[in-house]
């Protein structure tokens, strides 16, 4: 059966608005870096995601790509994730998109060299090896703004619960229902928090 996160990772990627915990620690991303001055519906922003999805799409292929990958398993690709920090005019952005733990640096070597990125040069995107952290998070329906809904319950759910929100400018965009937004597609924002001791229910990975 081949490998679906939305269908084996439901708590990761969870489309609730009760706000839930995750702990995710270190994995295999490929990144891109740059500067919006219009959030999610920038060009730039969505040239450089569509090209990271590209490579991830790419190496999913696994064999049927020509990319080499020991112990290859057939899965369908992470959605893209942005993490998102106010700028001078506008915002700084880091796309990530996760890869499975077989999938390793020349597996993301081959398949740049494959993949028609469009208007974005090779040395723009990376493979990383990142952490995220503890995480508070909350489904937004359509694109999420800083005062919006879906932020006010995660403000609310980390005073009520006594927790510390990490990086206070930076928040987490999952992009689970693809790219370019609308408002009837939905994204999951993320929250950095310190549990200050507390003992959450969440997910590790």
């Amino acid at each position: 059966m081949m490998f679906n996160w939305e269908t084996f990772e439901p708590d990761e990627y969870s489309r609730g608005e009760t706000p839930s915990f995750v702990d995710l620690t270190e994995r295999s991303y490929i990144t891109a870096t740059g500067h919006a001055t219009d959030h999610t519906a920038d060009e730039s922003f969505l040239a450089l995601a569509r090209a990271a999805a590209a490579v991830a799409k790419t190496i999913s292929g696994g064999p049927e790509t020509d990319i080499p990958v020991k112990n290859f398993k057939g899965y369908v690709p992470y959605p893209v994730q942005a993490v998102w920090q106010p700028a001078g005019d506008g915002e700084d952005f880091k796309i990530w998109i996760k890869q499975p733990l077989f999938i390793d640096e020349a597996a993301f070597n081959a398949a740049i060299k494959k993949t028609d990125l469009g208007d974005v040069s090779a040395d723009q995107i990376h493979f990383e090896h990142l952490a995220e952290g503890i995480e508070i998070q909350t489904i937004s329906n359509g694109p999420v703004t800083v005062d919006g809904k879906a932020a006010a319950r995660l403000n609310a759910a980390i005073k009520v619960g006594g927790f510390k929100r990490l990086h206070e400018d930076t928040h987490w965009e999952v992009y689970i229902d693809g790219l370019p937004l609308t408002a009837s597609k939905q994204v999951i924002l993320r929250f950095e928090i310190d549990p200050n001791g507390a003992v959450l229910d969440m997910v590790h990975n």
